[in-house]
């Protein structure tokens, strides 16, 4: 049975932090390792996080230079096969996750990726994953798509992540532009395991739900991938720039209606399987 490690980064997340721990601890799985990286946080997250810790394998409390130079730390400590990255606030979507994964795993593939949920205040939405990397694919296609998958659900062989790790200079994307470098420098070999594996908890929102960080991500990937702008691309981005802001605002002025539109197009669920 193969060694499994659960990583959480976090800074200043009290309200947040425990969920996030309780759901790592409680899973069914013998063989897991579990790793927490604060960046020397001040609101009393250290404080639950200590309540742990004797479930917890080990614990780092220092200043960093953002989530992916905590991610890089916590590979200097990592013994497991395989690694996923929980964010705080987020968890796994039931306790035999690991498990049903790994239990009878014996392959060799170098990512495994499943399905996640999506909380809101209007319930959990189910996103399919579908990554990029299961068909051919070109550099357009890298920048102006989405991977297919979020990093809490994705299990990475650790000893690949070791050797490429985190780049900093891509402070919003640097988990896409090390899941591709992955990919491209090992055996190119991934697995669906097709069900959710995680929960995101979106009820505050995230960056790309301002069209100032979604546009940030675009450069970051035209320069991640040495790809140039045609004027095309330019209006696209334009669009999706006002597209996202639009629904960002109109969230704020009429979040009612926002509601009843998503309710009617979207599948939510109240409580998880």
């Amino acid at each position: 049975m193969k060694k499994i490690t659960v990583v959480t980064v976090c800074f200043n997340c009290v309200g947040i932090i425990e969920q996030t721990i309780k759901s790592v601890i409680s899973q069914d799985y013998p063989e897991l390792e579990y790793i927490i990286i604060d960046g020397a946080s001040q609101d009393g997250t250290l404080n639950i996080v200590y309540k742990y810790q004797n479930y917890i394998t080990k614990i780092l409390s220092e200043p960093d230079k953002g989530i992916f130079d905590a991610m890089n730390k916590s590979l200097n400590y990592v013994t497991g096969k395989y690694i996923l990255f929980m964010n705080a606030g987020d968890t796994f979507a039931n306790e035999h996750i690991v498990s049903d994964i790994f239990k009878d795993y014996n392959g060799d593939d170098d990512l495994l990726y499943g399905d996640d949920y999506v909380l809101n205040n209007l319930g959990y939405m189910k996103r399919h994953a579908h990554a990029i990397y299961e068909h051919p694919f070109t550099i357009r296609d890298l920048v102006f798509k989405s991977q297919g998958f979020s990093h809490q659900s994705l299990f990475t062989k650790t000893e690949q992540l070791q050797r490429v790790k985190f780049c900093l200079k891509f402070p919003l994307g640097a988990d896409y532009h090390t899941t591709y470098k992955v990919f491209m420098t090992g055996n190119h070999k991934l697995k669906y395991v097709g069900f959710p594996i995680s929960v995101f908890d979106d009820r505050n929102g995230g960056a790309s739900h301002n069209g100032k960080f979604m546009i940030q991500i675009y450069i970051e990937r035209k320069t991640m991938f040495k790809y140039e702008f045609s004027f095309l691309d330019k209006v696209i981005l334009l669009w999706k720039n006002i597209r996202c802001n639009s629904k960002y605002y109109l969230s704020k002025l009429f979040p009612y209606l926002i509601s009843v539109y998503r309710i009617k197009n979207r599948n939510y669920i109240k409580q998880l399987p």
